[in-house]
């Protein structure tokens, strides 16, 4: 197919779907014409996306501890075995504080036993 006949049966085709986007608005009544409800209402993002996302927690002692650990390249296994915890709970520390942290990460005053 040509450029130019590319373009004539462009424009055909879009006469006729404006054509039956008329008569299926005319069967019913809430047809939107294949638009997403989200594209209709203008869609917005929530408002901690814009600023980066949510805050980094300030780091507990265990958190700051596992974070050196870490920052060592020490398993888990080693750093349970170190600070008398569980790997469970080393693992949900990680986790929750986004371990390992480099130094110069900026960090917020957020603390996760005061939400």
């Amino acid at each position: 197919m040509t450029e130019f006949e590319r373009i004539k049966y462009e424009d055909l085709y879009r006469e006729a779907w404006l054509a039956q986007n008329i008569k299926d608005k005319a069967s019913n009544p809430r047809w939107n014409g294949g638009v997403s409800n989200s594209a209709l209402n203008g869609f917005k993002k929530h408002t901690s996306v814009n600023k980066g996302g949510r805050p980094k927690l300030s780091l507990s002692k265990d958190a700051a501890m596992l974070n050196k650990l870490l920052q060592r390249e020490m398993s888990l296994k080693d750093a349970a075995d170190i600070m008398g915890l569980t790997v469970k709970s080393l693992r949900q520390i990680k986790s929750r504080y986004g371990l390992p942290r480099s130094k110069d990460e900026p960090v917020s005053n957020v603390h996760p036993d005061k939400d």
